[in-house]
């Protein structure tokens, strides 16, 4: 069927863009930031990106001014904080990858003094097909570092740690293997009270308590301070700032309902390799019950069914109830027993097991919302401190519900509210919300 006269001229508009003004534009930038008089920080892996930068950005912001890039990771917001970073003393950036290619682009803008990876999992893997792929992907990251600049990189980690071969530039480790710079010694804390992390840098030792709730947190903590530290920055800055940061928003952040359950929305992705960790961080959680409520799950090889069982067994194990939010088989359930033990309760929207936590939620219990992205799962967390009316199960929108705001609108009269906020946002004019 021929394109319409409008979408043949959105192609168009697309590819030229695409194919010939982005790069000029990254042209331009990359000499701009050649000029810039900060240093650059790069930050990769496929996990913990988010956490690591959000920590050295907030622990840099006590040396001097910071231009921070994080969660959008690709190259048109990098180019955009490169634009806006030009005369910052610290630019820390988020890169991502979607497929190959990706990081050729943002590690030639960038330009990093400093690179750090955080770990190589199996995210992405429809578009790799193995770890060694995305390692040699991510890597580019680090070959790019300038004359005299410094890489970071998970000793825990051998894909990681083999980017060492990769770069002439100093490079420092981090993590529990008895060779790390930043050597992981001991975590203490739980779910509630948060982690602290005990950590060796040349024969001293640093307690760092944090916020963040569970034991996998240690690696982006360990990441920004081996960094900050490389730097020079001192112990007692690094501790006092990653005292202060928080979780970022749907990655473990943490909501208390007065008089009812403290829910942590981990729903910003999830790869079926990260999984256990999150579960892992309820079962000593000192709470009268923990419960899972279970979303799509990403980045798996094989069968949808099976690898939702797994998953399923694996909740059970820690909570005494998990709530399933997916389609519905024909084939029956997952897992009859726990279903008719009242343990699994399977719903197949997100409205529909907010309902249910609602209705059942009991005093001082731990919730754990996990989940992909585009099922914002967070809307359950929302709905218990206010009700919520946008129950859509595909909103298309790339921001949490937080960041979005209109969740006690009904999804159809977002779009005239939507556009204003963003023509508000973009002219700086006042207005209501």
């Amino acid at each position: 069927m021929p394109q319409s006269p409008r979408r043949r001229l959105a192609s168009l508009e697309r590819r030229l863009r695409t194919g010939l003004l982005r790069p000029l534009l990254i042209a331009r930038t990359r000499r701009r930031r050649l000029r810039a008089p900060g240093l650059h920080i790069g930050v990769t892996g496929s996990s913990a990106k988010s956490t690591t930068t959000r920590l050295i950005a907030d622990i840099l912001a006590t040396e001097g001014s910071v231009a921070a890039q994080v969660q959008d990771n690709t190259i048109n917001p990098l180019l955009r904080t490169l634009r806006r970073g030009g005369s910052a003393d610290y630019v820390v950036a988020e890169t991502g990858v979607g497929g190959p290619g990706d990081m050729g682009n943002l590690a030639r803008v960038l330009c990093p003094d400093l690179a750090v990876v955080t770990l190589i999992g199996r995210e992405h893997f429809s578009q790799f097909r193995s770890r060694e792929a995305i390692a040699a992907e991510k890597g580019l990251l680090v070959e790019a570092l300038r004359p005299g600049g410094l890489a970071v990189l998970n000793a825990d980690d051998p894909l990681a740690m083999a980017m060492a071969a990769r770069t002439g530039a100093r490079v420092v480790s981090f993590g529990e293997s008895p060779g790390a710079d930043g050597r992981i010694t001991a975590i203490t804390g739980d779910l509630l009270s948060g982690i602290t992390v005990s950590l060796v840098w040349q024969g001293r030792t640093l307690t760092l308590p944090t916020r963040f709730p569970a034991r996998h947190f240690a690696l982006p903590v360990a990441a920004a301070a081996t960094t900050c530290l490389a730097l020079g920055i001192a112990p007692g800055r690094i501790a006092e700032a990653l005292a202060r940061t928080m979780p970022l928003p749907t990655r473990f952040s943490r909501h208390d309902i007065p008089g009812g359950p403290v829910l942590f929305a981990d729903c910003a992705k999830a790869p079926l390799d990260t999984l256990g960790l999150a579960f892992e961080a309820l079962r000593d959680a000192p709470a009268p019950r923990r419960r899972i409520v279970l979303g799509s799950i990403s980045d798996y090889h094989g069968k949808r069914r099976k690898v939702q069982r797994a998953a399923l067994i694996a909740a059970l194990e820690v909570a005494e109830e998990v709530v399933l939010v997916a389609d519905r088989s024909a084939r029956g359930s997952l897992l009859p027993e726990a279903e008719a033990a009242g343990r699994l309760v399977h719903v197949t929207t997100v409205e529909a097991a907010a309902a249910h936590v609602r209705a059942s939620a009991i005093a001082g219990e731990v919730i754990l919302l996990k989940g992909s992205k585009v099922q914002h799962l967070e809307r359950i967390a929302l709905d218990l401190a206010a009700p919520v009316k946008c129950w859509a199960t595909a909103c298309g929108a790339p921001a949490d519900c937080m960041a979005c705001g209109l969740h006690a609108l009904p999804f159809e009269d977002h779009g005239g509210r939507a556009r204003r906020r963003l023509r508000r946002a973009a002219t700086g004019a006042p207005g209501k919300p």
